[in-house]
């Protein structure tokens, strides 16, 4: 047998984000990886940001900013990448980063048990 079948197939859209840097430096990393009946919503965040516009020597944080690196892939489309500083992040940057933060925030959260009447 063929394991190869037996394994899902990849997600239709799949977005990560990672923020750096800051005063204390940390890395914070959030991954949306939404079910295909939302995956025209999350095609049409990723077409609206200009990946073509940006490369990774735009990006200069300066000294305790954040950089932003987002990654976006839509199916059997090759793969966006795009680095920005902290003041880059607007607009359609900002909509796809809070998506991505949302949905992450949201699929880690626990359900919380029912509540009974007493």
């Amino acid at each position: 047998m063929n394991p190869s079948c037996y394994e899902a197939p990849p997600p239709p859209v799949t977005v990560a984000v990672t923020r750096t840097g800051g005063i204390a430096g940390l890395r914070r990393e959030w991954r949306a990886e939404p079910p295909e009946d939302e995956a025209s919503t999350w095609h049409s965040m990723i077409e609206r940001c200009p990946w073509d516009d940006r490369t990774a020597a735009d990006a200069a944080p300066g000294a305790d900013r954040f950089l932003w690196r987002i990654r976006a892939r839509c199916a059997d489309e090759p793969e966006h990448e795009a680095e920005l500083a902290e003041d880059e992040v607007v607009g359609a940057w900002r909509d796809l980063v809070d998506a991505v933060r949302n949905w992450a925030r949201l699929s880690t959260e626990k359900p919380s048990p029912p509540r009974t009447l007493e």
